[in-house]
């Protein structure tokens, strides 16, 4: 068995951030705790591999009845939402906060470190979204609010190269980042083209460069992927 890049071990790092407080209701509480062990059931079964869990496995897994589950959620689909918005929450609680200050390598660097992480942590439920998205308004708009984000977020981490281009200019230059950037170019790359972590990362290094005009060369990776 190959032993893991320090790309790969970097993926599994615990990263701070606390949970927002239980209400003190003592009711209300109980209700929460039950809600997010629930939503937790459905990321995990997604996590092990199956993408359409049912209602009686979710409950299996939660260690609650069926009943409960709709007594918390209206329907299934209201259960995935949940979830994908409990399990973006973890992820940007773990993400470490990207400076728009400092030189244009180690932002880089920090920004592709947080968009890789990030990708990775998402990718089963989000394999799992895709089969309800397009059924499902809800999904729809937590994702295009997602990539929403990411625009504003490169827009912000890398404004000191953005504003040497007109305005129109930099629109274009912010939507061909954000293409390239999304996760489903991730997935495309990682799981129909077979690059390695360090390979695809590469791919999105070399777009940031060409496109905010601070070329310089990505270093090569082995027939691994790896640096």
């Amino acid at each position: 068995m190959a032993k893991p890049t320090e790309l790969e071990k970097a993926l599994k790092w615990e990263r701070g951030g606390e949970e927002a407080p239980l209400p003190r209701d003592g009711r209300e509480a109980r209700a929460e705790r039950t809600k997010k062990a629930v939503a937790d059931a459905l990321i995990e079964l997604i996590e092990d591999g199956d993408l359409r869990p049912t209602s009686r496995a979710i409950a299996e897994k939660a260690k609650v009845s069926e009943r409960t589950i709709f007594q918390h959620f209206a329907d299934l689909e209201t259960l995935f939402s949940a979830a994908a918005r409990r399990l973006g929450e973890r992820i940007l609680r773990n993400l470490e906060y990207i400076s728009d200050e400092g030189p244009f390598e180690e932002r880089l660097k920090n920004y592709l470190d947080e968009l890789v992480f990030l990708h990775e942590s998402m990718t089963p439920v989000r394999r799992a979204s895709r089969l309800h998205e397009p059924f499902s308004p809800v999904l729809e708009h937590a994702l295009r609010s997602w990539r929403e984000g990411m625009r504003r977020g490169i827009d912000r981490v890398f404004s000191l190269e953005l504003e040497t281009h007109s305005i129109d200019r930099r629109v274009l230059i912010i939507e061909g980042l954000a293409l390239v950037a999304t996760w489903s170019s991730w997935e495309n790359m990682r799981r129909h083209s077979e690059l390695g972590l360090a390979q695809a990362r590469g791919v999105i290094e070399l777009n940031f460069r060409a496109l905010l005009c601070q070329v310089e060369p990505v270093r090569e990776c082995d027939s691994n992927g790896d640096r």
